[in-house]
């Protein structure tokens, strides 16, 4: 039940008075409370006419700045000056509800009492005849160096938006919502601009406020139901708004909220479609004064958002799943399945036999093995180290269409240096979906590129998990826009090899689409791919039936049959998410959830100890099983996902680093020579043994235990056995379980 508005509270009726003059009335707050508030009455709409008033915001309601002393100071004041309104609201809001004056200052009395920002209220005073509301004016001190969350969230999504940037933002801004719920008080028209923030730099604000008060009510306590009708006004994108709800809760927002919400969002949605039918002459003066704004005036079109999130590396999806369903092309799902129907039966007659060939051939494990580095200037010789202990591999450099001149002359310098080192560099370039919208942007920016690196590397993977359209591309006539670039790259660097498409994950009708985009002229040296196969659990696990094993022969399968130069399939970025790196992981929330308790969040991350352990069973699966020819481990260093921790200001080697080195040192000369796996039929569970020959002659098995522990294989005849790090054991193991270990000097 809300209060009237004489029985607000009694904080509020202590920290205020009457005051009157000439035919004016009404009440001042306490703190302000002087002639010179009382002398201001009977000039009021004098002082707003004058040449030093400024209008902020105009209408039939209007907001004017003017200075006024109070208390020997001249103060900027906002004036709102209420417009009239028909006698029946007159007669309604007198009997019952208070002006629109009384109600804005009775409800900024109540939020400054409850510790919720608002700008400070001065006081209200109207005049009345017959019964009439003639005049209306609430003031309170003017925000100095203020601009409105709305200004604030366009000014971010016009000109490349971070998480770093967002959530912040986003986070005051729910936190200034709850407290205002929680003090009672449901706004009722809680758009983007009347929140108010001070800016501490271009892309910085903090001590947001809440304006526009006057169809506010109070309540003694808001039920969820009210609390998401109220935030249902908001204008933020749809998943930015999912993750807002939680911020505003501190803990996965509970359901009641959210039904509220989308329930009250989708009548406000509705009700503005309809506005034209409504109010159509109203509407059709707002269209034409709206064209004549800049895009920038506006939220950008849902499928021209793009975010990076700069703590976890990776393109951040403004839109959640319904939202982009929405937004997907015409076609689209016929696309993927016509496609997908005409390679069906060669592409599965295919994958049978080379599922089957899977470990029948010696393979070389020589530069197999490559790793991703993304290092800053800070930490660039300690990266370089540590690289170093791993040898001259193959090793990835990402450039992004969206990083400045000056990170690019950093890569740039970076790639030089490693090449002069004896690395094969693979260059990876990243759109996003500006490269998109302006075709000529990203062509400049892969030439400009080019001409500086291209002789020192060996290959560019060109683009960037396309079927994801958090990175810029949403259909396949992009997609062929996109590959235009590819045959000016081919024909003037005729001997640099091109990979792609580069998709994510195990969606492979959409690589069977995206292959039918590519250029038929341009040569693809390999098939890569993005394969995550289990980032909660073992690359033996099976996902609709498909482990590791199966995804890759299905990748090989149709880098065979779909793929129209090469048959070679290379992995170019895996890792799995390492378990509590909060806001670092790449599959948790960009920011930290300030109420949920211990544990009561899913981390869908892995312990430092299963990561490495299924980093060295993914490579050994993968490039002994003959499918793929490399893989690209993402990356060297990062707090969410990499073989290197980096966490206040410090690096720290993971088991995963010491694994990798092992991996690296013992098999980089050795060749696979045979394999015996557990029974598919049992879903993976069982032994694996995978026997190597070293150039220098050493026979060594790797063994691991997928499933429950097992007796250690007592056949085989190693002269001693070390772990996956590559520490020595003192004898031999009782247990095969999920770690494995290294049987060296076999007979």
């Amino acid at each position: 039940m809300s209060f009237s508005a004489d029985n607000n509270s009694d904080s509020v009726a202590s920290h205020s008075s009457e005051i009157a003059a000439a035919e004016y009335f009404g009440k001042v707050n306490t703190a302000f409370q002087s002639a010179d508030v009382q002398n201001l009455m009977p000039d009021i709409q004098q002082r707003l006419q004058n040449s030093d008033a400024e209008l902020i915001a105009g209408g039939r309601n209007q907001n004017i700045r003017i200075n006024v002393s109070l208390g020997g100071e001249s103060r900027s004041v906002l004036v709102k000056w209420f417009g009239k309104q028909s006698s029946l609201k007159d007669r309604a809001d007198l009997a019952h509800r208070k002006s629109k004056a009384h109600r804005s200052f009775l409800a900024a009395m109540h939020l400054q009492a409850n510790d919720v920002k608002s700008p400070a209220p001065i006081a209200y005073f109207e005049k009345i005849k017959a019964g009439r509301l003639e005049e209306s004016y609430y003031l309170s001190l003017f925000e100095t160096e203020s601009t409105s969350f709305h200004g604030a969230l366009l000014f971010l999504l016009h000109n490349q938006a971070t998480a770093s940037d967002l959530m912040p933002l986003l986070e005051q801004v729910a936190l200034l919502c709850r407290g205002m719920h929680d003090a009672g008080f449901m706004h009722n028209d809680l758009g983007n601009q009347n929140i108010l923030l001070r800016p501490i730099s271009n892309r910085c604000w903090s001590n947001p406020s809440i304006i526009d008060l006057n169809r506010g009510r109070i309540y003694s306590e808001l039920s969820l139901q009210q609390r998401g009708k109220d935030l249902s006004r908001l204008s933020i994108p749809s998943n930015l708004m999912a993750m807002f709800l939680d911020m505003y809760w501190g803990a996965p927002a509970p359901q009641d909220l959210l039904r509220s919400y989308q329930r009250s969002k989708k009548r406000f949605n509705w009700r503005a479609k309809t506005r034209s039918l409504r109010h159509p002459f109203r509407e059709a003066r707002i269209a034409r004064e709206s064209a004549a704004l800049p895009p920038s005036s506006f939220i950008p079109q849902p499928k021209d958002l793009w975010i990076w999130d700069d703590t976890s590396d990776q393109a951040l999806s403004p839109l959640d799943r319904n939202e982009r369903v929405k937004q997907y092309p015409a076609g689209r799902s016929w696309r993927l399945l016509s496609d997908t129907l005409f390679a069906g039966f060669r592409l599965w007659r295919d994958y049978k036999k080379t599922k089957k060939a899977a470990f029948a051939d010696p393979i070389e494990m020589r530069d197999r093995v490559g790793l991703a580095i993304a290092p800053t200037a800070e930490f660039l010789e300690q990266e370089i180290a540590l690289l170093q202990e791993l040898g001259p591999i193959p090793v990835l450099i990402r450039c992004c269409h969206h990083e400045s001149d000056d990170h690019i002359a950093f890569q740039v310098d970076l790639i030089r240096r490693l090449s002069a080192d004896g690395h094969a560099i693979t260059l990876a370039l990243l759109q996003d979906r500006r490269a998109i919208l302006e075709p000529a942007s990203w062509e400049e920016f892969v030439t400009s590129l080019l001409s500086k690196v291209a002789s020192h590397i060996e290959c560019i993977e060109y683009g960037h998990a396309i079927n994801r359209v958090k990175w810029g591309i949403w259909s396949f006539s992009e997609l062929r826009q996109f590959y235009a670039p590819l045959k000016t790259i081919s024909n003037n660097y005729s001997e640099l090899k091109i990979i792609g498409p580069a998709t994510i994950d195990f969606e492979y009708p959409f690589l069977l689409s995206a292959l039918r985009c590519w250029p038929f002229s341009v040569p693809m040296a390999a098939l890569s791919h993005h394969l995550y196969v289990d980032r909660r659990g073992a690359p033996e696990n099976h996902q609709n039936g498909f482990s590791a094993l199966e995804k890759f022969a299905l990748a090989k399968s149709i880098a065979r049959t779909e793929s129209f130069d090469s048959a070679e399939v290379i992995v170019s970025e895996v890792n799995w998410p390492i378990a509590d790196t909060g806001v670092y992981s790449p599959v948790t929330a960009p920011f930290d959830y300030r109420n949920a308790p211990p544990g009561s969040l899913h981390d869908s991350g892995v312990s430092e100890s299963n990561y490495a352990d299924y980093m060295v069973r993914y490579l050994a699966l993968s490039l002994c099983s003959g499918l793929v020819g490399r893989v690209f481990w993402w990356r060297l260093v990062a707090r969410g996902y990499g073989l290197v921790d980096i966490k206040d200001n410090k690096l720290r080697e993971r088991p995963a680093y010491l694994a990798l080195r092992q991996f690296i040192k013992t098999l980089n000369t050795a060749t696979f020579v045979q394999a015996v796996l557990p029974d598919n039929s049992k879903g993976n569970e069982g032994r694996y043994l995978i026997k190597f020959q070293r150039d220098d002659g050493e026979i060594l098995y790797l063994s691991w235990q997928h499933g429950p522990a097992a007796s250690f294989p007592q056949e085989l005849n190693g002269s001693h056995f070390q772990d996956c790090l590559g520490n020595t054991l003192t004898e031999q193991p009782v247990e095969l379980q999920g770690s494995p270990v290294y049987i060296r000097q076999c007979t």
